[in-house]
């Protein structure tokens, strides 16, 4: 009888055991998050609760180009500048789960699958990729790092995450492993390329990591001499040119076609990615005919500039952002308060133990990334490295500036991870150096705990005022909105972080959300707030709001807010009776 070796075994399947365990944690935790959610949904962001909302309201017959919200500063409503590819997506799992539960139960269901399966296949793709590339103990960090992680394995992967920075991560990963494949380089470019497209038509918060897979691939079409790179960069160029072109098309309605968006895929932004093309193609002819490198460059760089110039007329107005066209103050209150908008070094002041969970791998896998790079860059896996390790490092800058595209550098940064611990460990393996060993552990416990190392500097920390007692959390839930539901279809004015929930719980409308495209939603959330008595009262009876809703106890910036949130009374709120003793509803007298 053949005696089976446990250890040969493991070792053996080792990628498979690490994926399929890797698998099961994704899977054993979004049950365990997505049990609550039928009760609990209206405490996630703002953007989930929207985006549930906007599938909502499309399979109740509201057009596919129509991606206004009517609830939100009525009846003219308020546009959002998301996709409704997404939307189809999650009503493909919404509507099949409609036929055989509850309408209740199939959205909790569909809110639990979505992001799970959209974490599935990042783990796939990071595993697999990985694997091919570096080797399958780099795979298996890799997946490791990307179920660990707290920033790729939760912020955006747990049940509930119903934005689209999940998809833009899974379409960063693929165009980053597009640029570094070994072999098919057509194939790499169409589908990097198309990544690319369908990541501009999610969001374009991935448009600075377009452009520098676009750069590092157009530099090494220009550099090499042979026809590999050059064949992908003219791939990646029409399928992300083709791409864009065609899901612009296919999400923005007619009417709104010649409108210069910023904040979404439209014109200025096919205008960008022409000239990119344009540039490319040029450096390529120029290459073929045997030119040195920096003329080619040179060439591009000089189509680049004149296209941008002549192109000012369109493109100018969107350099200053997508939040250019609305009042400083707002531009103000949006950097400060909105957690994922604030500039890296501001959401560390405020949130440090979160800020150093997200950051510690990335940086410890770019120090010890490019450590190993040094040593090995005149290899082939060397170069591919340093590739992954240029994408990351371009992240950095990123961050800083704000807060929420931190996402560019985890795109590469388990990869690396992967690289780096699995080289370290091999090492130790091989020669048994203590020193190698040692490092591994380090590295190795930075990118699959940070929270510990979080921890352990908790006390030099600087620490937070305590909350208050009661949450705005208390209020979003399902059974505490529903008492709201007993008063006839109002418009309330709420503090902003409450709009959403109360569009999703009821069936009322409200005049306060966070949305930039509406400065007045967004002002009405947040001003009257923190405003005192006699200019509250003129502010909030010169909107269009019937009713104010507050939540009991509730900590409210202002003083005059937190007063009537605790049971103050002024003769220009009257009281409307509720079930429910946590939400304050007020009818506004005129």
């Amino acid at each position: 009888m053949t005696r089976i070796s446990i250890p040969r075994v493991l070792r053996d399947n080792a990628f498979l055991l690490v994926l399929l365990a890797c698998a099961a944690l994704v899977i054993g935790k979004a049950i365990a998050a997505g049990i609550p959610l039928r009760e609990e949904f209206g405490t996630k962001g703002n953007d989930d609760i929207m985006r549930l909302i906007s599938v909502r309201d499309w399979l109740a017959g509201q057009a596919w180009f129509d991606v206004r919200q009517y609830r939100l500063v009525p009846p003219e409503g308020v546009s959002l500048h998301w996709s409704r590819y997404i939307d189809a997506g999650i009503a493909a799992i919404l509507v099949p789960m409609g036929w055989f539960f509850s309408p209740e139960t199939a959205e909790q269901i569909t809110v639990t699958v979505w992001p799970t399966l959209i974490m599935l296949i990042t783990l796939l793709a990071f595993g697999f990729g990985t694997r091919r590339i570096f080797g399958v103990g780099a795979g298996c960090v890799a997946m490791l790092c990307a179920v660990l992680w707290p920033l790729t394995g939760s912020l955006h992967a747990n049940a509930g995450n119903l934005d689209h920075h999940n998809i833009q991560l899974l379409m960063m990963i693929i165009m980053a492993f597009a640029v570094v494949w070994p072999s098919r380089p057509i194939a790499g470019g169409v589908v990097g390329g198309f990544a690319g497209a369908f990541s501009l038509a999610v969001g374009l918060e991935s448009l600075v990591f377009i452009v520098a897979v676009g750069l590092v691939v157009l530099v090494r079409a220009a550099v090499t001499p042979d026809d590999h790179s050059r064949r992908m960069l003219v791939a990646f160029c029409l399928a992300l040119g083709g791409g864009s072109v065609v899901l612009w098309l296919g999400q923005t309605g007619p009417a709104m076609r010649m409108e210069l968006m910023c904040d979404q895929l439209g014109l200025p932004t096919l205008g960008l990615v022409a000239i990119a093309m344009a540039a490319s193609f040029l450096a390529i002819a120029v290459a073929r005919h045997g030119a040195h490198p920096l003329r080619s460059l040179a060439a591009a760089a000089v189509v680049t500039l004149g296209g941008l110039v002549l192109a000012w007329p369109m493109l100018g107005h969107c350099l200053a952002g997508p939040y250019a066209q609305i009042p400083p103050e707002l531009q103000h209150l949006i950097s400060t308060q909105i957690t994922e908008a604030k500039p890296g070094l501001v959401y560390a002041q405020s949130m440090p133990e979160t800020a150093l969970a997200f950051v510690i791998p990335i940086f410890v896998t770019l120090v010890f990334g490019s450590i190993l790079w040094a040593q090995m860059r005149h290899e082939p896996r060397g170069k591919r490295l340093g590739l992954l390790l240029l994408l990351c490092w371009i992240g950095v800058p990123m961050m800083l500036l704000q807060m929420r595209t931190i996402i560019i550098a985890a795109s590469v940064a388990p990869v690396i991870a992967g690289v780096v611990i699995a080289y370290f460990a091999q090492r130790y393996l091989a020669l048994r150096n203590l020193s190698d060993g040692l490092l591994g552990l380090v590295v190795a416990l930075c990118v699959f705990s940070p929270t510990s190392i979080v921890l352990a500097l908790t006390p030099i920390l600087p620490q937070h005022a305590t909350q208050p007692a009661t949450t705005q959390a208390d209020c979003d839930t399902r059974s505490s909105l529903d008492a709201l539901n007993a008063v006839p279809p109002v418009v309330m004015l709420t503090h902003i972080n409450f709009g959403p929930a109360l569009l999703w719980g009821t069936h009322h409308a409200t005049i306060s959300a966070p949305y930039h495209r509406s400065a007045e939603a967004f002002m009405n959330g947040i001003v009257p707030f923190a405003m005192d008595g006699p200019d509250m009262k003129a502010y909030v009876q010169a909107t269009s709001a019937t009713h104010l809703l507050l939540c009991r106890g509730y900590s409210y910036k202002g003083a005059f807010a937190r007063g009537l949130a605790t049971g103050d009374s002024v003769d220009w709120l009257r009281p409307v009776a509720l079930s429910n003793d946590e939400q304050m509803l007020f009818e506004i007298q005129r």
